[in-house]
């Protein structure tokens, strides 16, 4: 008697990602009992990755690298397929316009788009691949749609998806020398691209097993934890940990010092978050006042001198200390104008014997000040 076929699961590579950010409850909240946690710049991505997908489709049809009717056309089925809510239109509008007129698709180096791959037990969609036959290199592109700015190279290099990706195109696409993932940030014009080697791809699969592996003891073990990490930025599902009111105890008891822990952790990466949109807003709108309290980009001056000004200073004041004492080194090299704020105090001249070798740069800090505050102030 011939046994029965088992069938295979299947995870997504958004569902293992969800493992490598660590939260259980918000793995099963999503993935087993189908909660809805869609904000609207996700509704929004969701929309602008079905015209893309549309406009592309049309545009290899045509064999043309752009065109403004077929991107109008794409805008309105792809609004339609995904039945975008209309208080979210004008955006996606105004994001897939400043989009569009700065696309163009090399068609002849087109090889596919949003095709939904299998390797093994993961699925996969990339948003384009195209395929660069000079250099006989692979490129994987995703698109990025939200207001997070893009990554750097090496933070990119660190991406669950950039991995995942790159790993199974070598699968579904072999016989390229490289493998190239882009990630296109829509909102700032910007590609950052990353390489791997065939090592780095090749230590993916301990990765995704390990994922795997950590669902399967959960649903054996019936236990989903909620585990502060990075997820906790967005995560809007009711949470034992995110929801628990803090207020000031005096002191904790030794039972406490657990949920008080795991809060701070979540309400940190919480805050930063927070701060780092309220940024992008007053850098792009102005400052917002709150009771008097106003949050801006305030310039911010520091000064430096050149470590051999400042020796040549110490021989002539003849002040008593090793040159290894501010810096075992000469040449460009400088030093702050706070790190000498003690010797200074010591030696009044000193600041102006530095005067002409002084050296300045203007950067912006962002923070809430009070009026009459002074800068160490800021919060």
């Amino acid at each position: 008697m011939t046994a029965p076929t088992v069938a295979l699961k299947v995870y997504r590579r958004s569902e293992l990602e969800a493992i490598a950010d660590g939260c259980l409850l918000r793995y099963r909240a999503l993935y087993i009992d189908g909660t809805d946690d869609s904000s609207d710049i996700s509704l929004i991505g969701v929309a602008f990755a079905r015209v893309k997908h549309e406009y592309i489709l049309r545009l290899v049809d045509r064999n043309l690298p752009q065109d403004a009717e077929e991107a109008r056309a794409a805008f309105i089925e792809g609004v339609a397929i995904t039945q975008l809510p209309a208080r979210l239109i004008p955006e996606l509008r105004d994001l897939w316009e400043f989009h569009a007129s700065k696309f163009a698709l090399q068609v002849d180096r087109f090889v596919s788009t949003e095709e939904r791959g299998v390797e093994g037990e993961v699925a996969w969609t990339p948003d384009l691949v195209l395929a660069h036959p000079e250099t006989n290199v692979l490129e994987i592109v995703d698109d990025k749609s939200g207001h997070k700015p893009p990554p750097t190279e090496n933070e990119l290099k660190n991406y669950f998806q950039a991995r995942v990706y790159s790993r199974y195109a070598r699968d579904r696409f072999p016989n390229f020398s490289e493998y190239h993932f882009t990630l296109y940030a829509i909102r700032y014009n910007k590609r950052v691209t990353v390489s791997f080697t065939q090592a780095e791809l090749d230590t993916v699969d301990t990765e995704i097993q390990a994922a795997i592996a950590t669902i399967e003891l959960a649903k054996a073990a019936n236990a989903w934890p909620a585990i502060p990490g990075p997820a906790c930025r967005f995560c809007t599902l009711k949470c034992p940990v995110a929801d628990n009111a803090m207020s000031l105890p005096k002191r904790l008891a030794l039972e406490q010092r657990l949920p008080v822990a795991e809060w701070l952790l979540v309400a940190d990466k919480q805050l930063k978050a927070m701060k780092k949109l309220l940024k992008e807003s007053v850098t792009a709108n102005g400052p917002i006042s709150v009771r008097g309290v106003v949050w801006d980009n305030r310039p911010s001056v520091s000064r430096s001198y050149p470590v051999d000004a400042i020796l040549e200073a110490f021989k002539k004041l003849k002040i008593d200390r090793q040159a290894s004492d501010v810096l075992a080194a000469g040449g460009d090299l400088t030093i702050s104008a706070s790190a000498l704020k003690k010797i200074m105090r010591l030696y009044p001249e000193l600041e102006a014997m530095l005067q002409l070798s002084e050296r300045q740069k203007t950067t912006y800090r962002f923070g809430a000040k009070a009026p009459g505050a002074e800068e160490d102030d800021e919060e």
